[in-house]
């Protein structure tokens, strides 16, 4: 029986039905592109292979199995539909719907009618003449996806992925006529031109060998530095003497330079002379500086805390100096003279009475050669109107110095628990001091006269520095002495444009010590001592020390070995060659030692004396003379 073919009506029926399915899957389609899917709630148990999600440029289907129900029949749980299955079902389903276009209009089509005005589908006219409707995506806030038609076979559509490439598709694509949402198209074609610097960011992560190629190339980069500094410090660590504030040791290396560490009671001391050991030392503490380079040559307790007595005066010079006028003239008013009466009856004194009048210059000449702390009382009111201002200035310039061992308690140095300084800080504040040349020249003057005028009376001073007056070269300085074994004594000696600074802090045989460290500083021991020189000119307050008798050559110092120093040739004995020297005849038939230990193998040791060289066994102690 021949079919009656459909009724004008229903042809537009028909053809609008068959445009509203087209129009959804192309809606969809533009919403797809726009809002990409999440993989993190969508994310299933699955074999990595078929995992692709980190790979949206790649081309893929839609996974079905996403989209149906758990337990669905016909797909395989958690796995992804092949790419031909995928396009055979659309072909299937193409043709399914173009035989369904013969059969009547399905009621169910006014129930579709409120989601196409909520679309708000518009009716347009191409260039062409031919209708054809303009549907926008949905509203971004709400990405709710329209369900596709249902087919008589119960099955899910399966949709292709917008960014599918155009070699995938299921069939011809449809021409797409112009409307608003063109330009975001061409412009996601403009991105798809950048595609593989895309492609190289998001998969290198993924690559093992780019990471580990990476990984390796930013492991160098910091360890190849970090590593360099360690050698770096460990080379120079071989050749450097560390010294900190709790060694005690006499033998304490030479060094050529001073470094600034973390920890501020820390030196570095590189040796300068290894043909002697470093002498060892009477006082408590000791330091000797290269005044021209900064470099410390030697160390002993650097750090200790001990009274530095009249050495103090160093840092009221400085201050006077830099505030104050050495032209200036300074009148004792009733002020300073109580000041002054409040100092100890054993006090060394310039000697001023109330009334009189002193420039600062001549105060400073008495402050220094006879170390009169009435001139330091005076000095210290007449800067700061008050000795407690004047104390505050010295501790202030005594941190901007770095003297972190050092605090003053008064102008000039008399003992009191809160004054206190250390070996390694009074070098580095004569270093200072001198540097400024009216100190240098009055620390340094032998004698000084001021004569008697109107205003003060006559005054003949000495310096009681004794040291400058035999040992050759010394040209500044200061001393402290408190009447018993506690001298201290910091010294400036120059030769050949070559100054050093030696310190001994609390020594009960100042000239011993202090001739040892600058022969040694100079590497020249050439026999000079006080004692032969005080005959050939008499060197002030030598009653003192008794006319210096005690030195002489043979004298030696203790050293931490058990040894012993021989001061006259700077040189040392210990173990058994230094017992073979004793019970074989000594100095009579050795002489002093010329050399230090030489051990030429692991099983000998030999010296060489004046007279002999002396060879001992290591293993048996056997000993002797060759």
């Amino acid at each position: 029986m021949q079919r009656r073919p459909p009724e004008d009506d229903q042809q537009d029926e028909l053809a609008a039905d068959e445009m509203e399915t087209q129009e959804e899957q192309e809606s969809y389609e533009t919403y797809a592109t726009r809002i990409p899917r999440r993989r993190s709630s969508l994310k299933t148990t699955r074999s990595l292979e078929y995992d692709d999600d980190a790979f949206p440029h790649r081309p893929k289907v839609l996974r079905a199995s996403r989209m149906l129900p758990p337990n669905e029949p016909g797909v395989r749980q958690g796995r992804v539909r092949g790419e031909e299955e995928a396009v055979k079902v659309e072909k299937e389903e193409r043709r399914a719907g173009r035989r369904q276009r013969t059969t009547p209009i399905p009621e169910t089509r006014q129930a579709r009618k409120p989601y196409r005005s909520s679309l708000r589908e518009e009716t347009r006219e191409s260039e062409s003449g031919e209708e054809y409707r303009d549907t926008p995506p949905p509203h971004p806030a709400y990405p709710a996806r329209p369900k596709p038609r249902s087919q008589q076979t119960g099955k899910i559509v399966v949709i292709p992925p917008a960014r599918r490439p155009p070699q995938h598709a299921a069939g011809p694509a449809s021409p797409q006529p112009p409307s608003a949402h063109a330009a975001p198209r061409q412009r996601r074609r403009g991105r798809q031109g950048q595609q593989p610097l895309l492609v190289l960011f998001q998969e290198w992560p993924y690559h093992k060998p780019a990471m580990i190629v990476v990984g390796t190339f930013v492991a160098l980069l910091i360890l190849v530095p970090v590593l360099s500094n360690i050698i770096s410090s460990a080379t120079h660590r071989s050749s450097t003497f560390v010294v900190t504030a709790t060694q005690t040791s006499a033998q304490k290396g030479s060094g050529t330079t001073i470094t600034s560490a973390a920890n501020p009671h820390e030196l570095v001391i590189i040796p300068s002379d290894t043909n002697h050991p470093p002498p060892p030392v009477f006082a408590q503490s000791a330091y000797l500086l290269d005044a021209n380079t900064g470099v410390t040559l030697y160390a002993y307790n650097p750090f200790m805390h001990l009274p530095m007595l009249s050495t103090t005066k160093l840092m009221t010079a400085v201050i006077a100096v830099q505030k104050g006028n050495p032209n200036q003239l300074i009148t004792i008013t009733p002020a300073i003279e109580h000041d002054i009466q409040q100092l100890s009856a054993d006090s060394s004194i310039f000697g001023m009475k109330q009334g009189e009048t002193y420039s600062l210059r001549d105060l400073l000449y008495g402050l220094f050669l006879v170390s009169g702390n009435d001139a330091a009382v005076a000095i210290a009111d007449a800067i700061d109107g008050s000795q407690a201002r004047f104390v505050a200035d010295m501790n202030q310039h005594a941190k901007q110095l770095g003297l972190y061992d050092t605090h003053y308690a008064n102008p000039h140095g008399l003992l009191d628990p809160q004054q206190y300084s250390c070996a390694r800080d009074l070098a580095v504040l004569a270093r200072y001091a001198l540097n400024i040349p009216l100190i240098h020249q009055i620390s340094g003057t032998e004698q000084y006269h001021i004569p008697k005028t109107a205003t003060h009376q006559e005054h003949f001073l000495i310096n009681e520095n004794q040291f400058m007056w035999w040992y050759p070269g010394v040209d500044g300085g200061k001393t402290g002495y408190d009447g018993a074994s506690d001298f201290v004594q910091v010294v400036s000696v120059t030769r050949n444009h070559h100054q050093l600074i030696g310190v001994v802090m609390h020594t009960n045989d100042w000239w011993t010590d202090m001739r040892d460290l600058m022969n040694w500083g100079f590497d020249n021991f050439t026999w000079v001592s006080p004692y032969i020189v005080d005959f050939q000119h008499p060197i002030p307050y030598d009653t003192l020390w008794n006319f210096f008798v005690k030195d002489k050559q043979n004298n030696t110092v203790p050293t931490a070995d058990g040894g012993r120093y021989y001061i006259y040739t700077g040189y040392s004995i210990s173990g058994p060659i230094m017992k073979y020297f004793d019970s074989s005849g000594g100095l009579k038939k050795f002489g002093y030692p010329t050399s230090m230990p030489k051990v030429p193998n692991g099983q000998t040791i030999s010296q060489q004396f004046q007279h002999a060289t002396v060879q001992c066994n290591l293993s048996t102690k056997q000993c002797q003379a060759v």
